[in-house]
């Protein structure tokens, strides 16, 4: 992802610079006398950029839901619950007293294998989102809060409600920077973008009775409509008002978030200052099919669906509705590679592979090796086997899967995936589009030109991809799957993606697999800096700097970090219970549990406690309570091993300030 702009001042200290700011820390003991319940809050545990607590733990609170025992408890009892806690507990947060503390939540709440329900909030300020301010609430089945988690900051009540930059005027001067062209940096090498011509401007789609309300504007130059609304963005030293549009090109190889000033401070009110402007597309390099790769299991028959005991992880323990669905439907005497997860077509002509059925209703799709109609076929076999192998470990219908129909009438539907294999290269060689519950995921595949080998042949690259899918709506939530913006954040979305696409063939080879890619670039050492295995030599205290060779200064460099220690973890963990099998089935649950737990745009050391705390809440199941102690030894001791030990810190989720440490949290700390 290109690095762009960026007006924040990310090294910002607000503890430093605001004189009384850390006095919240010494405030918790107060709140904690007005609730009547324990709260923990750690010096270590405050966004230095914001001056705002970033982990707020509760012992001790009443069972909210207490009331409603023998009756089922609604999403909206959960997310009630949670924003009346946070606004009781916002001056231990670091707010003020008469400071505004507004919260609008995520209609879905998410609930892991454990059973922690996560309430969603997105911080506003008259009616308007305060931008990348979004903590989550986890709360226990009975209502009782268990932890406040994320990122959230003081708002001065008195900035603007209303623009002074015409959103016309904004979106000219977010598109004009948008549409230049741009050099798209690969794992194997860049790709040029050219410019685009937005002279002839835009026109709005959508009518609203106030200016400060979300529209849409038609596509112009660019490859969808651009949702236009206003938010405010705290950029250190101050909080601007700012438009927000998205703009999207090149079939998905590039997707800005622009913001542009609204207020008008600066000079000439008719050039607006773009404020942000990033990439935020998933890039990465990267019937009869390949399972794996054309080397590695060749071309054999396979069907679609596969039998649940095909998968390396444990099927439910109670039915699901419509799950395991078929892969396709039969139509006219035909099958074709379409169907409720999937919809995958050729890149160019935007047809899927049909193949006739017989008197039985049996169908094959065999197309000839390095065909179009393969490609197709086995990107439509790779990401249904993802969609699967997630709906088991809990990214189900309810939690924002991607399907057409949702058979249980949870979530919301109408969003399979739609891949699509390019028969040539493409813009980013491969990358993945994921948009909110209800608006389909996009993925596109296409030919390394260097090698001649396509990347919807290779399992790494494909699902690589759809783990972004997962990632990007589990920690962003389902209203706008948009929860990895920050470095740190988005370095991670990439560690998380190669993390499944090593893990799910390791599972069952008895020779670990440490490398990435390596088949499509033709090349044993992959597309990463240095393999997987455990003399990986970065950590987290290498962020932000060249050091020994390695650049840490990139977001999918340090992606390797997150992905070494995940990795590091499920070996450990295998050793401990003395299982491969259930090692790598209680990492994969655990960090799943955890996308759920963790707040939008987190640091490593964010993520690193949600995955924690979703080890505590597998015992009994995936574990006994004696195991319990082992695997969580093991978990610490993999994330110390690469610098992010109890005593690690950082003060924001940038790439600035990272210190490592390799201690063990200390004894009756409670993850």
């Amino acid at each position: 992802m290109t690095q762009l702009i960026d007006k924040r001042d990310l090294g910002y200290d607000r503890l430093a610079r605001l004189p009384g700011a850390e006095a919240f820390l010494a405030d918790t003991d107060r709140v904690a006398e007005s609730v009547r319940h324990t709260l923990i809050a750690e010096e270590g545990k405050v966004n230095r950029f914001t001056g705002h607590l970033t982990e707020l733990r509760v012992e001790g609170a009443p069972a909210g839901l207490a009331e409603r025992a023998g009756a089922e408890s609604t999403d909206g009892d959960y997310i009630a619950r949670a924003k009346e806690y946070l606004s009781s507990v916002s001056a231990a947060i670091g707010f003020a007293a008469g400071e505004p503390a507004e919260f609008e939540a995520d209609p879905k709440v998410t609930v892991t294998s454990g059973g922690m329900h996560v309430v969603s909030l997105q911080q506003t300020l008259n009616g308007i989102d305060v931008w990348g301010m979004a903590p989550k609430v986890w709360l226990r089945e009975d209502g009782t809060v268990d932890r406040v988690v994320g990122d959230t900051v003081s708002v001065p009540g008195n900035v603007p409600t209303m623009p002074t930059v015409p959103v016309e005027t904004a979106l000219a001067a977010g598109a004009a920077k948008a549409a230049e062209s741009v050099t798209l940096e690969g794992l194997l090498g860049t790709d040029e973008l050219p410019a685009l011509d937005v002279s002839d401007g835009f026109r709005r789609l959508s009518s609203q009775a106030r200016n400060d309300q979300p529209m849409t504007f038609d596509k112009g130059a660019f490859d969808e409509a651009i949702p236009g609304r206003l938010v405010y963005f705290y950029m250190g030293d101050t909080v601007r008002l700012a438009w927000s549009f998205r703009f999207s090109r090149a079939q998905g190889a590039v997707q800005y978030h622009a913001l542009v000033e609204a207020d008008g401070m600066t000079a000439d009110r008719a050039a607006p200052q773009v404020l942000y402007l990033q990439d935020l597309t998933n890039h990465v390099v990267g019937g009869l099919v390949f399972r794996q790769n054309p080397v590695e299991t060749g071309f054999a028959l396979a069907s679609f669906p596969l039998p649940l005991s095909d998968y390396p992880v444990a099927p439910p323990s109670t039915p699901m509705p419509g799950f395991p669905g078929p892969w396709v439907e039969r139509q006219n005497g035909s099958v074709a590679t379409v169907g409720n997860n999937v919809q995958a077509v050729d890149g160019d002509t935007g047809e899927s592979f049909k193949v006739d059925v017989d008197a039985a209703g049996n169908g094959v799709f065999a197309p000839n090796p390095d065909t179009p109609e393969q490609l197709v076929t086995n990107i439509f076999f790779f990401c249904n086997y993802m969609h699967d192998f997630f709906v088991m470990l809990g990214f189900n219908e309810e939690h924002g899967n991607f399907q057409t129909v949702n058979f249980s009438g949870l979530g919301v539907g109408a969003d399979p995936v739609v891949a699509q294999a390019h028969p040539r290269p493409v813009f980013g060689t491969a990358n993945m589009l994921t948009r909110a519950d209800g608006l389909a995921a996009e993925m596109n595949m296409g030919l390394v030109a260097d090698t001649g080998r396509h990347t919807a042949n290779d399992a790494h690259v494909v699902r690589h991809e759809f783990a972004h899918g997962v990632t990007n709506r589990l920690v962003g939530g389902l209203h706008d799957a948009n929860g990895l913006r920050e470095e740190q954040s988005r370095a991670m979305g990439e560690g998380w993606s190669d993390f499944f696409a090593l893990t799910i063939p390791n599972f069952s080879q008895e020779r670990e697999h440490t490398v990435v890619g390596d088949w499509v670039v033709d090349d044993p050492a992959g597309i990463r800096q240095r393999p997987y295995d455990d003399r990986y030599p970065g950590g987290f205290g290498d962020i932000g700097q060249v050091k020994g060779g390695l650049d840490y200064t990139r977001i999918h460099n340090v992606g390797e970090i997150w992905c070494a220690a995940l990795l590091e973890m499920t070996r450990r963990i295998s050793a401990e219970l003395g299982s491969k099998e259930r090692g790598y089935r209680v990492a994969w649950q655990a960090v799943v549990d955890g996308l759920k737990l963790t707040p939008k745009n987190p640091s490593l050391l964010t993520a690193r406690d949600a995955i924690l705390r979703a080890l505590k809440d597998l015992k009994g199941t995936s574990f006994t309570a004696a195991e319990y102690t082992e695997v969580r030894t093991a978990a610490w001791g993999s994330f110390a091993r690469y610098g992010m030990g109890f005593d690690a810190f950082c003060p924001n989720a940038s790439f600035v300030g990272c210190r490592a440490g390799s201690q063990p949290p200390p004894a009756g700390h409670e993850d």
